[in-house]
């Protein structure tokens, strides 16, 4: 399966404040003279509560257009046939690491396939799998430090083929005021409608927490997010997240146990929303080399995305809404499953806004019964016609229309029997 491979132009950064109309337009003025000062124009998107998209800047683009008018002045310092005579080490990163270091993000022992014979201090060329230059750094311990450090920061990034935004030193990203997602994550936190009533909110999500906080703060007071824990460094991590977006711990709840197991224990609480975005394939987050997918792998994907569906169906409101989430561009794991959740008749389409879904187009491939879920292979075409009306409840992103990520993003409604 192929993957989307460019980097996004626009970079998503969400606004963390509670509902109160004077702390929303104090945040967003001190988040607004920050990002200002660092040159970046900044554009909210209309249809999305508090979120700026941010262009950011391709630096490989933008040294082969110095070359075609100065071709004897520049060099593009992210080829590696022109860089060749400077004779740096070229530090092979593991395929997730290369995407961050592409984003500017330091690099630990752990993320290192192949590593040159280094010496603190000396200047590297960091490369994905495909040997394409992602970044440039500076080693900050001996190959044999590396090797006998694992999680330690080995490589600090000077400069990254694409340009973003500095948080991590502003008190305006660690005192909680802002955080880094992708569209796919705020399309789907936005398709919630609260009501005057606490919520109890559901959260699976690939992030460190990043997207329940804002989940929490469109919700009405005294809501409360029940957040799945998957190990105890995904558990640091969402702790870390909740402190620095300053959030009270008495509106949030560690789950421990899987999605099915804890259904199955049939747990007192109900909850009226479900946030679920399961592990995909990610073939549409950006930048992201060619990669070949098994099938067995899609397949094993979609089967836990539809048990985890059917779940909760034990443990949701009658009416609770669902919102799905997926980084995939393979039907497989997108509008195949939420088409067999309506099969199953636990669950019905909501139809969302038509602006949201002329914006965001997604129609729907021939589907069969879903072998995936269910091991047939015919094609009901007058169930086929039908089922194409399921489609008002799904948005697709596609990255040459909205410059982001890839993704996918249904919204469904419980209905219990």
């Amino acid at each position: 399966m192929m993957a989307v491979k460019e980097a996004p132009s626009n970079l998503f950064i969400g606004i963390n404040t509670q509902q109160s109309e004077e702390k929303v337009d104090r945040v967003v003025k001190r988040v607004e003279k920050n990002l200002e000062k660092q040159g970046y124009e900044i554009e909210y998107v209309d249809e999305l509560e508090r979120v700026i998209a941010l262009s950011i800047r391709d630096r490989k683009q933008e040294f082969e257009e110095l070359n075609t008018e100065n071709s004897d002045e520049y060099v593009n310092k992210f080829v590696l046939d022109e860089i060749k005579h400077l004779g740096l080490p070229q530090v092979i990163l593991r395929r997730d690491a290369s995407i961050d270091a592409s984003m500017g993000a330091s690099v630990t022992s752990g993320d290192i396939s192949v590593i040159p014979p280094l010496a603190s201090g000396d200047k590297v060329l960091l490369m994905d799998k495909h040997y394409n230059i992602v970044a440039h750094g500076v080693a900050v311990m001996s190959s044999e430090e590396i090797k006998r450090s694992p999680g330690r920061v080995a490589i600090r990034t000077e400069e990254s083929r694409y340009d973003v935004p500095k948080f991590d030193t502003h008190k305006i990203y660690n005192s909680g005021m802002m955080f880094v997602s992708t569209l796919p994550r705020f399309l789907g936190a936005s398709l919630f409608d609260f009501s005057d009533d606490k919520a109890n909110i559901l959260v699976i999500s690939q992030d460190s927490g990043e997207i329940a906080v804002h989940l929490l703060n469109q919700a009405p007071p005294g809501s409360k997010i029940y957040l799945f824990v998957k190990n105890d460094n995904h558990k640091e991590a969402l702790e870390a997240t909740l402190e620095r977006l300053l959030v009270d711990p008495e509106n949030v709840e560690f789950i421990t146990r899987s999605l099915d197991r804890y259904a199955k224990s049939r747990p007192r609480v109900k909850f009226s929303h479900f946030y679920l975005e399961l592990p995909s394939t990610e073939s549409g987050k950006r930048p992201n080399p060619y990669f070949d997918m098994e099938e067995k792998t899609i397949i094993s994907n979609a089967r836990t995305q539809f048990s985890a569906i059917r779940s909760v169906a034990l443990i949701g409101d009658n009416n609770a809404q669902v919102s799905y989430v997926t980084h995939s561009i393979d039907p497989t794991e997108n509008e195949e499953v939420v088409v067999q959740a309506f099969r199953q008749g636990t669950f019905v389409p909501v139809e969302l806004h038509s602006e949201l879904r002329n914006k965001y187009k997604h129609g729907i491939n021939a589907l069969p019964e879903i072998p995936t879920v269910t091991q047939a292979g015919s094609i009901d075409l007058d169930k086929l016609e039908f089922e194409k009306g399921y489609s008002i409840s799904w948005l697709g992103i596609d990255p040459r229309d909205q410059s982001s990520d890839a993704g996918f993003v249904a919204k469904l409604q419980l209905k219990l029997k």
